[in-house]
């Protein structure tokens, strides 16, 4: 694979093609027309669906994407926009390749006359991740010299730190030092989604799912619910040690609840402002309902003498848990039965599929039914215009509208906030460093099992799929054990054998809810974001993308050094 892409190649712009686009001609020696058909593994259970453009002799050029591997389809002229897979595109077929993967920015020919020779390369593609792996090297060798010169005599690095206020004391939380890791954690899950956002370089597998399936997005929005739920009883235990009445606890835990989706009902309106269409449910919005469910049952049924570890030993988190435990346990249990069990109307009940070309014959569609009652409970409730209107299925399966932040998917985020609770909760019961890690790592071994049992470890099977739009329990449970073996990981670095203290995340970390908010308001002007006259590829996106996320990082650490926190 080359590195850069000619301008042209045989009078074809390649310069023309944008990120994750290839060029494919197909020789036709027959004078009748034919039409190309097209089937992308991203779009599973889908008909073949045909390129307007249709074939004419001797040949023709079309551009497809490449993220994705691909199969092909050449019939003669006359059949419907769809074919239905399983027999129908057999008839039809004048020549059949595939699934194959095209690479970026290359030429493939295909000559229907001689199909089973498939495809052949007339101009190699690019190395796309060559840029990724540069980035990950340059990184990797800081890091590396930043060691190797604390080594050196006289640590010039320890002087640095010194100088940027690295080597000053702990920061501290009510008179105890507070757990870095836990800071560092949430500045990894900010500075993740800030790359995200800046579309990671290009790489469609630094955005979301089109639908089933985890990617590197997809982990961002449960990290932070799940830390969010690890500090919770840290705030519930200082109420209960202050004797704050009951009514006070409730109140503050209302006020931010409501200030928090309050700040993501405004975040909606960023850009424009058009009430007919204002979105109403989304991220901050979730916190805020999810905030408010787990806080309250945290401190209702906690006792005064929780948290101690006497006369039940190694289990006592949980057991002194179990009346929080049933309460989110029912929670769940009702977020499965009204998923599997309740159907939307004109959808089968337990539908959980994209909708659209999703499952799609001759005689029938799965239009409207995306998400099934998950997305119909969103319609009937806010209405079409008033939810997400571009999902991730939208432009792979022909879906309409649905909200990945709407309201039953609330009832598992839950679960995923107070399985960080429970981590949380650990802190609390046990001091040792041995103990707080075993029992993380134990949650991480149990809650990946579940969630890889549940979905046959792979995107599309198992009973549960791993499904952020939907929210279910295999992602809640995938997403939670990456989170407990995170946190172990740096718990170890950091706060135990602290090789490291956190930098740069830890001061993102400390002000997590200012950089979100601004860096939704700001990721489209400079000095955030910028560009150059041709940006259409890795190398040029990654770069860009790497500088949105080192300023916001240098942003936290000027307010972090002046003392500015900002809270909800």
């Amino acid at each position: 694979m080359a590195w850069e892409r000619p301008s042209n190649w045989g009078g074809l712009d390649v310069k023309g093609l944008q990120l994750d686009e290839a060029f494919l001609q197909v020789l036709h020696s027959e004078e009748a027309p034919a039409r190309l058909y097209t089937l992308s593994s991203n779009c599973v259970a889908c008909p073949w669906q045909v390129v307007e453009a249709p074939v004419v002799s001797p040949l023709s050029t079309f551009t497809l994407h490449t993220h994705h591997p691909i199969s092909l389809l050449v019939t003669k002229e006359g059949l419907p926009k769809y074919l239905a897979t399983g027999g129908e595109e057999e008839q039809a077929a004048l020549c059949k390749v595939g699934p194959t993967r095209l690479g970026e920015f290359g030429v493939y020919q295909l000559e229907v006359s001689k199909c089973s020779n498939g495809l052949t390369s007339a101009l190699d593609p690019v190395n796309a991740n060559l840029a990724l792996l540069v980035w990950f090297l340059v990184v990797l060798g800081g890091a590396g010299l930043w060691w190797g010169l604390g080594k050196v005599p006289g640590n010039p690095v320890a002087r640095l730190g010194k100088l940027l206020g690295w080597s000053k004391e702990e920061a501290k939380e009510g008179g105890k030092v507070r757990l870095r890791s836990l800071d560092t954690f949430r500045g990894i899950a900010i500075a993740l989604m800030i790359f995200v956002n800046d579309a990671g370089g290009g790489y469609w597998f630094m955005e979301h799912a089109t639908w089933n399936g985890l990617y590197v997005a997809d982990l961002v929005f449960p990290w932070f619910l799940w830390i969010m739920g690890v500090c919770i009883p840290m705030s519930v235990k200082s109420s209960i040690r202050r004797e704050t009445p009951t009514r006070t606890v409730v109140w503050t835990i209302l006020v931010r609840s409501v200030k928090l989706f309050l700040l993501g009902f405004i975040l909606n309106s960023s850009g424009w402002i058009n009430l007919s269409r204002l979105r109403i449910p989304g991220v901050l919005q979730r916190f805020g309902i999810c905030y408010f469910v787990v806080s309250l049952v945290g401190f209702c049924f906690t006792r005064s003498s929780a948290g101690k570890s006497e006369k039940v030993g190694v289990v006592a988190d949980l057991v002194q848990l179990w009346p929080q435990w049933l309460i989110m346990l029912v929670i769940l249990a009702t977020h499965q039965c009204i998923m599997y069990l309740v159907p939307a109307p004109g959808c089968q009940a337990g539908y959980r599929g994209p909708g659209g070309l999703h499952e799609w014959t001759p005689t029938s569609n799965n239009t409207g039914c995306i998400g099934g009652i998950t997305g119909y409970i969103d319609r009937a409730f806010f209405s079409s215009p008033h939810i997400y209107g571009n999902p991730t299925a939208k432009s792979v399966y022909s879906a309409s509208a649905f909200d990945p932040e709407g309201m039953l998917g609330s009832l598992a985020s839950m679960f995923q906030v107070f399985l960080g609770y429970q981590a949380g909760f650990t802190l609390q019961v046990f001091p040792g460093h041995k103990d707080r890690v075993a029992r993380w790592a134990g949650w991480s071994i149990l809650t990946g099992g579940l969630g890889a049992l549940l979905c046959g470890a792979s995107q599309e099977g198992g009973w549960v799929p791993i499904n952020k739009n939907l929210w279910s329990l295999s992602y809640v449970l995938v997403t939670s054990s990456f989170a407990f073996a995170l946190l172990a990981m740096l718990y170890i670095v950091i706060d135990v054998k602290n090789w490291w203290k956190g930098q740069p995340f830890f001061y993102a970390g400390m002000n997590s809810i200012l950089l979100y908010c601004g860096h939704q308001v700001g990721w489209m002007i400079t000095p955030f974001h910028w560009a150059l006259d041709n940006m259409e590829t890795h190398a040029a996106r990654l770069p860009e993308a790497m500088w949105g996320v080192a300023l916001w990082l240098i942003i936290s650490y000027v307010l972090y050094r002046k003392k500015v926190f900002v809270t909800v």
